[in-house]
C-alpha cells in the first residue's frame, strides 16, 4: 500500500518538474527569443494612425474664374465594427445627428467590411452636434470629429456635364488598380466628367497623425503629424460667360420649339434634350459645351438623396445625367460634306458634273423609290449641298458603292476619315464612338437573321443622305466640319487647357493641342465650303434663320440637317464654321425631336454667332 503512494507522488512530482521546464522554457523564447517582436506589437497597441483629408484642386475657366473649389465641413466619421457592437452609442448618435437608429444601423452594417476602417456616417453637421460629440468622447467609442471637404459650384447648373461630380468611393473601386493607393472608405472621388478624368491630378495627397493612446483607446500625445496637400487645379478651354449664353439659348429655344406643330398636324415637337458644341478650330480647344436637359451637381454634394437619384433617372425626366454631346445620333444631312468629298476623291463626280431631281429617284428599282423634299431640277455639287439635294446625294452615294462593286467601301473609308465611327480622344469619360456601318458590321450585327446580314446598295444610297445605320456624336460633327475649316487638319478636342500645382506652377506634360495632317485635297474643300456658304445665303436651306445676320462681314459656312429616327419625330442639325478665309469658330447644333435643322436648330448658332462676335 505505501510503495503505491511513493509511486503515485514520484508521478506527481515527475509532471510537476515537466511543467515547470515547460513554463521556464516558454518564458525563456518570449522574453528572449521574441522580446523584440512582441516590444514591436506592443508599441503597435499604444499607438493609433488616421489620416487627415486634403482638399481637390480647383476649377476655373480660361479667364481664371473660380468654377468649382472645395470648402472644410465638419464631419462624424465612425469605426463600424466598433460601434455597431455598442447599442447605447447608436443611440446617442440618433439623437445627436438628427438621424434614425435604423438608418444609422444599416450604413454601419453596409460598411462593416475589410476593406473600410471608418466610415463618414453625416457630413457638414451643426456646431451644437460638433460640441456634444467632443465633449462625450470619452463615452462614444469608434465616433471622432474630422473635417472633410465637399465641392462648392460657383456657377450652379452652368458646365455640369463637363465638370461631372463627387461621391464616396465603394468597395469595388477600392479593389480596383486605380484606386488601389491613398484611398480608403469614405473618400469622395470624381465620378463623371472631369472630376473622373482627372481624378488622380484633383485629388491631393492627404495628412496623418499618429496618436499615442491609454488602454482604453482615448489619444494623450502626439507622436507623428504630417499636413494634406492640396490637389492640382484645372484651368478649362471653356469660358464661363459664353458657356452661360449658351445653356441659356439652348433652353430658351428647345422651349419655344415645343411650341410648334408638326406640319398638317395637331401634334407638338417633343424637343427632350439637345446638345451645343462650339470650338475654336485653331487648336481643337472646346470652348462651350452644353447638353439639356441638365442638372445640378450640387445634389451630389455629401451624399445624393434617394429621392433625388431617382427623378435624375426617370424616363420621364429625359436622362438629365446624360451628356448628348458626346452620345450618338443619326445625323441627316449634315454628313452630305462627307458624301460630296467622297464623291469628288473617288471622281465619280466632278465641280463640273450635274445631276437630275425630279422629286422621285427609281434608281434602285420601282419597288424602292427614294424621295427628295423638293424638285431641284439640275444641280451642280454647289447647288445640290446649298439645297440639301437628297436625290443628288443618293446618286452619289450609288456611284460610290458601283465603283469597283463596293469591294472598298468608299463611303465608310471617308467617314472614318472625317472622324466618324471612333473616339475624338477628348478628355472627358464615357465618350461614344458612334457607328459607321458597314459589310461586317451588319454581317454580325444580323447574324442570327440571315435574311437581313447583306449590304445592299439601299444601305449605301441611305448612309449618303446621313440616314440608315450611321450614328455620330455632335463632338464628332464639330470635329469633322474643324477639318474642313482648317483645310484637313485634325487637331483633338480638348477642355483642360493647363495643370497648376498650387504654387501655380505649370505641369509641363498638360498642355495639348494634338494634330495630324490628312492630306485632303484643299480644292475639293474649297469647292464644298462654296456651297456651305450658300447654305446661309438667299436661296439656302438656312437663308430664314441668317437673313439679318452680316455674312458680308462675317461670312459662315453651314450645313443643315434634318434626320428621320424611327418611331420618334425627326431630329434637327446644324453645323458651322466662321468666319470662312479664317475661322474662328466650329459651331454644331443638335435638337432631338425638333423637326427641321434649318428652321429650328440653325437659329440657335445665329444667336452664337451674334455673341461671339459682339454684333448685338
Amino acid at each position: 500500500m505505501g510503495s503505491n503512494i511513493k509511486i503515485r507522488f514520484k508521478i506527481i512530482l515527475y509532471l510537476l518538474v515537466m511543467i515547470l521546464i515547460v513554463l521556464i522554457l516558454r518564458l525563456y523564447f518570449l522574453q528572449i527569443m521574441s522580446g523584440e517582436l512582441y516590444a514591436e506589437l506592443a508599441s503597435k497597441n499604444i499607438t493609433r494612425e488616421k489620416t487627415v483629408a486634403a482638399p481637390r484642386g480647383n476649377i476655373y475657366d480660361q479667364n481664371g474664374k473660380l468654377i468649382v473649389d472645395s470648402v472644410p465641413v465638419t464631419a462624424v466619421a465612425v469605426e463600424p465594427h466598433i460601434v455597431l457592437k455598442n447599442e447605447d452609442v447608436m443611440k446617442a448618435l440618433s439623437d445627436c445627428l438628427d438621424m434614425s437608429y435604423q438608418d444609422i444601423k444599416e450604413k454601419l452594417e453596409k460598411s462593416d467590411v475589410s476593406y473600410i476602417d471608418r466610415v463618414i456616417l453625416k457630413k457638414d453637421i451643426d456646431a451644437a452636434a460638433m460640441i456634444y460629440l467632443k465633449e462625450n468622447s470619452s463615452n462614444l467609442p469608434g465616433v471622432e470629429v474630422v473635417d472633410v471637404y465637399l465641392r462648392e459650384y460657383n456657377f450652379g447648373v452652368l458646365a455640369s456635364h463637363l465638370l461631372g461630380y463627387t461621391g464616396e468611393i465603394d468597395e469595388d473601386m477600392l479593389k480596383s488598380e486605380k484606386y488601389g493607393d491613398g484611398y480608403e472608405g469614405g473618400d469622395q472621388v470624381g465620378l463623371t466628367g472631369l472630376e473622373e478624368t482627372y481624378e488622380s491630378v484633383l485629388k491631393g495627397k492627404k495628412g496623418k497623425i499618429v496618436y499615442e493612446v491609454d488602454p482604453l483607446g482615448r489619444p494623450v500625445n502626439i507622436l507623428e503629424e504630417t499636413s494634406p496637400t492640396c490637389g492640382n487645379d484645372l484651368y478649362l478651354t471653356i469660358d464661363i460667360d459664353l458657356q452661360q449664353f449658351v445653356e441659356k439659348i439652348l433652353y430658351e429655344s428647345i422651349l419655344e420649339v415645343r411650341q410648334k406643330k408638326i406640319k398638317d398636324t395637331d401634334e407638338y415637337y417633343k424637343v427632350p434634350g439637345g446638345a451645343v458644341v462650339v470650338l475654336n478650330p485653331q487648336n481643337g480647344q472646346v470652348l462651350a459645351m452644353a447638353s439639356y436637359p441638365t442638372f445640378n451637381p450640387e445634389l451630389f454634394v455629401g451624399g445624393i438623396s434617394q429621392t433625388d437619384w431617382d427623378n435624375l433617372n426617370d424616363p420621364e425626366n429625359y436622362y438629365p445625367l446624360n451628356n448628348r454631346a458626346v452620345m450618338s445620333f443619326p445625323p441627316g444631312s449634315v454628313i452630305k460634306i462627307v458624301t460630296a468629298y467622297a464623291g469628288l476623291a473617288e471622281e465619280v463626280i466632278s465641280e463640273e458634273s450635274r445631276l437630275n431631281c425630279t422629286g422621285v429617284w427609281l434608281g434602285l428599282g420601282e419597288d424602292f423609290p427614294k424621295f427628295c423634299w423638293a424638285s431641284h431640277g439640275s444641280l451642280d455639287i454647289r447647288g445640290a449641298i446649298k439645297n440639301s439635294c437628297d436625290i443628288y446625294f443618293y446618286q452619289v452615294g450609288d456611284r460610290l458603292y458601283t465603283k469597283l462593286n463596293n469591294t472598298e467601301e468608299f463611303l465608310q473609308e471617308y467617314a472614318r476619315i472625317f472622324g466618324f465611327g471612333s473616339l475624338t480622344g477628348i478628355d472627358l469619360p464615357h465618350e461614344d464612338k458612334g457607328l459607321v456601318a458597314d459589310k461586317e458590321w451588319k454581317k454580325d450585327y444580323f447574324k442570327d437573321q440571315p435574311e437581313y446580314s447583306v449590304w445592299y446598295r439601299g444601305d449605301t444610297v441611305n448612309m449618303a443622305i446621313g440616314q440608315g445605320d450611321l450614328l455620330v456624336t455632335p463632338l464628332q460633327m464639330v470635329q469633322a466640319f474643324s477639318i474642313l475649316a482648317n483645310r484637313g487638319i485634325q487637331y483633338t478636342p480638348y477642355i483642360v487647357k493647363e495643370i497648376r500645382d498650387t504654387e501655380g506652377n505649370l505641369f509641363p506634360d498638360s498642355l495639348r493641342e494634338e494634330y495630324k495632317d490628312l492630306k485632303l485635297n484643299e480644292y475639293f474643300i474649297e469647292i464644298i465650303e462654296d456651297g456651305l456658304v450658300q447654305v446661309v445665303g438667299p436661296g439656302g436651306t438656312a437663308a430664314s434663320a441668317f437673313r439679318n445676320f452680316p455674312l458680308d462681314e462675317i461670312p459662315v459656312a453651314a450645313k443643315t440637317g434634318t434626320a428621320e429616327f424611327v418611331g420618334r419625330q425627326d431630329y434637327g442639325w446644324f453645323a458651322s464654321y466662321a468666319p470662312v478665309g479664317s475661322p474662328e469658330y466650329v459651331v454644331v447644333v443638335m435638337l432631338e425631336e425638333a423637326g427641321s435643322g434649318g428652321s429650328n436648330a440653325a437659329p440657335i448658332v445665329e444667336k452664337i454667332y451674334r455673341y461671339l462676335f459682339n454684333i448685338d
